[in-house]
């Protein structure tokens, strides 16, 4: 029965996120770029709840950034994970009046608004980066702040911010690929080069440097495929 238990874990953690899935997708379309609304949870360090003007509850995920995981799949990444959601509650605690403003991709496949939270004037996502308790996480066509982003995230890494000071900590988006057995993304691009190159190389751009492709149509300029630059050199 023990062996059986992370199994059992692993299917109840599906079903509620199937659940999730279908009670997000049901909340109305978004009617601009940004929205007004009141935290009414913080998930964990990257992922809130809120509810809108009209009074809609949406999923929202902090865009461009990724925070270790809580919860994923049975799984935490344990005192760094909790420590981000719990600055998360700290800078946005329940009741605290936020905007939420959204990217080309207004949604992710979960139905949770992909946004960038501002309260009181400061832009949550990146005081995270700045923080060290986030690493970039810039999935293209979505490129606001990104240069920005990108050049926080370099200096927490190369000043060992928060969990940047900790090696045994994996990317966030690296331990869930390791549990789920695959990636969504196709491609990886550095921001600051443009190239582009196969997800399997992406040890050849930095962590603080890198765009995720999830569909190879979102390359265009001016990232251009590293393969293709080799080509035309050739």
């Amino acid at each position: 029965m023990t062996g059986l238990l992370p199994v059992y874990r692993r299917f109840i953690d599906y079903v509620s996120l199937v659940a999730g899935r279908r009670r997000l997708r049901s909340a109305p379309e978004l009617s601009g770029d940004s929205f007004r609304g009141q935290v009414v949870k913080v998930v964990d360090g990257d992922t809130i709840r809120v509810r809108d003007e009209i009074g809609v509850l949406r999923g929202v995920r902090l865009l461009s950034i990724d925070t270790p995981e809580t919860h994923f799949l049975g799984a935490s990444q344990g005192r760094w994970a909790e420590a981000a959601a719990a600055r998360l509650s700290e800078l946005l605690p329940v009741g605290a009046e936020v905007e939420i403003q959204t990217d080309v991709q207004k949604f992710d496949s979960y139905g949770r608004v992909l946004g960038f939270v501002l309260s009181g004037g400061q832009l949550v996502n990146r005081q995270l980066l700045e923080e060290g308790l986030a690493a970039t996480y810039i999935v293209a066509p979505n490129l606001r702040h990104a240069r920005d982003f990108c050049e926080v995230a370099r200096r927490s890494f190369t000043e060992k911010r928060g969990f940047f000071s900790d090696p045994s900590v994996q990317l966030p988006y690296e331990f869930r690929w390791s549990l789920r057995g695959r990636s969504h993304a196709r491609l990886v691009g550095s921001l600051s080069r443009g190239q582009v190159f196969e997800l399997s190389e992406r040890d050849q751009v930095p962590c603080w440097d890198r765009v995720f492709f999830f569909d190879v149509r979102d390359v265009r300029a001016p990232f251009v495929r590293a393969e293709d630059g080799r080509a035309r050199e050739g």
